[in-house]
């Protein structure tokens, strides 16, 4: 009986181990990433930061942060002397500049999602074939996003290689 239990034992490590190997190996894939890593995406984000009207939205921003910090700063230093009507101007213009903030903020983040969208539309099939091919070559049984995985060495992850692909590709 004893030499029953170790002969199954024996037998289930083998089957286990031989299915562990036709599984493959595991690779962790950021597709997003490896698009707009290429040296074509960062020309058009570089691009897109050159362009007038967004440089003028960022200086926009810079100034209203500035103007913000500022209000703030003299609310802390010199608040304690103010009247509550003047305190309550003083909050009510720091809001008032942290909406338009915000609002400034929303555009830009509006212009890069723009931008962001257009590269992976235009790049998404041959990032797709390009990753098949790492994949099969590879021996990837299993690709997972990098949202997916709680951790994982730098080793797993074939971004970089996708990147290096469509950069060749062109």
């Amino acid at each position: 009986m004893k030499n029953m239990k170790i002969a199954l034992a024996f037998v289930a490590a083998v089957l286990f181990s031989n299915v562990t190997l036709a599984q493959g190996k595991i690779a962790v894939l950021d597709l997003q990433r490896a698009i707009l890593s290429t040296e074509a995406a960062k020309k058009e984000l570089k691009a897109l930061n050159a362009a007038p009207e967004y440089s003028k939205l960022t200086a926009q921003a810079e100034s209203l942060n500035a103007e913000m910090k500022a209000l703030a700063e003299d609310l802390q230093t010199k608040g304690l002397t103010w009247s509550n009507e003047r305190q309550a101007k003083q909050r009510k213009d720091i809001e008032y500049k942290r909406a338009d903030m915000q609002l400034v903020a929303q555009k830009l983040k509006q212009e890069q999602n723009e931008i962001v969208q257009k590269l992976i539309n235009q790049y998404i099939e041959k990032a797709r074939a390009v990753t098949n091919d790492i994949i099969k070559s590879g021996g990837y049984g299993l690709v997972l996003q990098p949202q997916a995985v709680i951790h994982a060495d730098t080793g797993y992850d074939i971004t970089a290689q996708i990147t290096d692909r469509l950069n060749k590709a062109k």
